[in-house]
């Protein structure tokens, strides 16, 4: 039941039509990236009223960058994985700025896997006149737009919350920026980079981008950055301590410690593997790529799967979900006498892609097999959590031990 307060207050919020004093904190929703292995490690499990929701995926209105050494794929995976996000959206839009230019209008849509009518409507992509200053600009004005607008951005994300309220959402808009390191703000991107102007140019990013925050979180504006791992020279005797776990001696992130670490939602870390030749494995030139989850605010960091990466059609889900399955013991046999669990259908790893979309029954069992593994990976370790979550819960503070005698000392005494 509603206090005098907090009735009082909603009913005045309400008077005002401005929705950031009206809204109140829902159930974040997860959007699929396309890549299943990345999206179940950086799930959970919502519990609500007896219904239980799967959350895979990027949550809605957060911050992530996508860190890696040069040509390890990073601007392809975040086309790919904000063509995923978008897709079944009839408001949604895509945002690129090519600080670093180099990104074709033909492979971004490749890529982005639309049709050039569906592309054209959902993409916006620039490479010029970037600086942090209009990066905050644009979104802003995104922002004003959508929430000027909510009837005609907002849709049910079919979640219903604990008092049986649909939860809604403002459908979601993705906007990457390629890359933090290459952007500038407007008043030093004229002078030449000294010392001095890096740690300006950190202090002013800070700034603008702490006020991106909450109309991404408001409005559902997914951002996608792209950072690069820079190797530090030989110049200090004592190693020096990383601003961000899993990173290795030596190596750092540009930008300023709060644009590129402190603010992110997820920190997705791509590091090439091995090789892939046409002649070799899968058929194709390429590389096997790891991803690390090396912050995540909905799971727990440290953890990750293996990427397949074609040099011509970008990162390949199906083949990316093979590897997760094969990682994952979950593939009988070998060579050209591989079979999926319960499944007597033989196949060998370069036909593989063949025999997916030409066997109905093996396409199946693949999907099932899949699905399988990757809840069971979620709900295990959903259950250790919950465990470790009781059995803490079991042992009484230290502090509230003292405070417990404290009271039996300062308990009167009954005469």
């Amino acid at each position: 039941m509603a206090t005098l307060l907090s009735q009082a207050f909603r009913a005045q919020a309400l008077k005002t039509k401005d929705i950031s004093i009206i809204n109140e904190q829902q159930h974040s929703v997860a959007y699929s990236t396309g890549f299943l292995p990345i999206d179940f490690l950086n799930g959970y499990i919502l519990n609500i009223k007896d219904r239980k929701y799967y959350e895979v995926g990027i949550i809605d209105g957060s911050i992530n960058a996508v860190i890696a050494r040069s040509g390890a794929g990073k601007s392809t995976i975040c086309l790919q994985w904000a063509g995923n996000i978008i897709r079944r959206f009839n408001t949604s839009c895509v945002f690129m700025d090519n600080a670093e230019g180099g990104m074709l209008l033909s492979r971004a849509r490749q890529l982005a896997n639309m049709d050039e009518e569906t592309f054209k409507s959902k993409f916006i992509l620039r490479d010029a006149g970037i600086t942090t200053e209009s990066v905050y600009d644009r979104i802003k004005m995104i922002h004003g737009i959508k929430v000027a607008n909510p009837d005609e951005y907002c849709y049910d994300t079919g979640i219903v919350d604990e008092y049986g309220k649909p939860v809604v959402k403002f459908e979601p808009t993705v906007y990457i920026l390629d890359s933090l390191k290459a952007i500038l703000p407007k008043r030093l991107s004229d002078d030449e980079g000294t010392n001095m102007n890096g740690a300006t140019t950190a202090r002013i990013n800070s700034d603008i981008f702490l006020r991106l925050v909450p109309m991404c979180r408001e409005a559902n504006i997914i951002m996608l950055i792209i950072n690069h791992i820079t190797k530090g020279g030989i110049g200090s005797v004592m190693p020096q301590k990383s601003d961000l776990a899993y990173l290795k001696q030596g190596e750092s992130l540009p930008g300023g410690k709060t644009t590129s670490t402190y603010l992110q939602n997820n920190i997705f870390r791509l590091d090439e593997k091995s090789k892939l030749k046409n002649s070799e494995v899968f058929g194709i030139d390429g590389a096997i790529v790891d991803v690390q989850i090396v912050k995540s605010r909905t799971n727990k960091a440290g953890k990750g799967c293996t990427l397949v990466f074609d040099q011509t059609n970008g990162y390949d889900p199906d083949l990316s979900l093979f590897m997760f399955l094969k990682e994952n013991n979950m593939l009988e046999g070998a060579g050209a006498y591989l079979r999926l669990p319960n499944s007597e259908i033989k196949f060998s790893q370069r036909g593989f892609k063949d025999k997916l979309y030409s066997d109905p029954e093996f396409y199946k069992s693949f999907i099932n097999a899949c699905y399988s593994a990757l809840t069971l990976d979620l709900e295990k370790r959903e259950a250790e959590k919950v465990m470790m979550e009781q059995s803490a819960a079991t042992i009484v503070s230290p502090y509230q031990a003292i405070l417990d005698k404290l009271s039996m000392i300062n308990a009167p005494t009954n005469i």
